[in-house]
C-alpha cells in the first residue's frame, strides 16, 4: 500500500468524525413536540438560539384540524412580550401568509387553527427577533379552553430557510395556585378608665439611741535596754593571739 492511499484513509476517517460530531439539534428548520408535563393553566417557553438580531417564525403546527372554540383551542402566544411581532386580528396577515419550508405551497394561517368569536387565530404564530447574543425567549399559555391533545412547535428563518441553522430549548412551568385571601379581622382595644393615683404611705423614721463605746486605757510601751557584753572575750581573743605570734616567731629563731 502506498503512501498516498494512507492519506485517503485518513482523510476519510477524520470527515466520518467531523460529521458525527455536528449536533442534529442544529437545523435549518425544528419542530419539537411540547414535554408531556404541560396542563391546563400552565405556561411554557422555547428559547431559539441562532444569528443574531434575525427574525423566526414560530407556529404551531398541524392545528388546522381544530375548531379554535372553546375546549378545542391550542395554547397561545402570550402578548406584551419584547421582540415578539403578532399580526392585526383583521389582517393584513403579513406573517401569516409565509410560505414555509417543504410545506408545498402551504402557509402558516394554513398550518395553525382557525379563528373563533372567542379566539383570533393571530394568537397561535408570531415573528421573534432574537437580539444581540442570537437568542430570543417566547412564552406560549394555556388555559381552561385549551384542547388535551398534544402539541409542538415550528421555528424557521423566513430569509434562510434552508441555511440558518439554529436550535430551539423548551422549558415547561407548572400552573401557579394563587392562595385565597384571608381577611383578618381588626383587633379589639379594650380601654381600661383611669385609676386614682395611690398615694405612698411615708416611712416612719426610727430613731436610734447613740452607740455607748468601751473606754480603751492606753498603755504606755516600754523599750528595753539592751544589757552590755563583758569585755572579758575580747581580751583574752587578743592574749591568745600574742601568744601564738610569740610561738611562731620563737620556732623561727631556733630553726636559724
Amino acid at each position: 500500500m502506498t503512501i498516498v492511499n494512507y492519506k485517503w484513509i485518513v482523510f476519510l476517517l477524520l470527515a466520518c468524525f467531523i460529521f458525527t460530531m455536528i449536533p442534529v439539534s442544529a437545523l435549518h428548520s425544528t419542530e419539537q413536540t411540547l414535554s408531556d408535563s404541560l396542563t391546563r393553566g400552565s405556561r411554557f417557553t422555547i428559547t431559539i438560539t441562532g444569528s443574531p438580531n434575525t427574525a423566526y417564525y414560530v407556529w404551531l403546527p398541524g392545528t388546522f384540524t381544530m375548531t379554535g372554540k372553546q375546549y378545542d383551542q391550542p395554547p397561545v402566544i402570550a402578548g406584551g412580550q419584547s421582540a415578539i411581532e403578532k399580526d392585526p386580528e383583521g389582517g393584513p396577515y403579513t406573517i401569516g401568509s409565509y410560505q414555509y419550508n417543504n410545506g408545498g405551497g402551504s402557509t402558516i394561517l394554513d398550518d395553525v387553527a382557525p379563528a373563533s368569536a372567542d379566539m383570533s387565530n393571530t394568537n397561535y404564530y408570531a415573528k421573534v427577533t432574537t437580539d444581540e447574543t442570537g437568542q430570543a425567549v417566547v412564552e406560549f399559555r394555556t388555559s381552561v379552553y385549551t384542547a388535551t391533545r398534544s402539541y409542538s412547535v415550528k421555528v424557521e428563518n423566513p430569509q434562510a430557510p434552508e441555511k440558518d441553522n439554529f436550535l430551539v430549548e423548551q422549558k415547561t412551568y407548572s400552573r401557579s395556585v394563587s392562595k385565597p385571601m384571608i381577611n383578618t379581622p381588626a383587633a379589639t382595644v379594650t380601654t381600661i378608665p383611669p385609676q386614682p393615683a395611690v398615694t405612698a404611705s411615708p416611712v416612719p423614721t426610727l430613731t436610734l439611741p447613740p452607740e455607748t463605746l468601751p473606754v480603751v486605757t492606753t498603755v504606755p510601751t516600754t523599750t528595753p535596754v539592751p544589757t552590755r557584753k563583758s569585755p572579758t572575750g575580747a581580751g583574752i581573743a587578743i592574749i591568745a593571739t600574742g601568744i601564738c605570734l610569740i610561738v611562731l616567731a620563737g620556732t623561727r629563731y631556733f630553726r636559724q
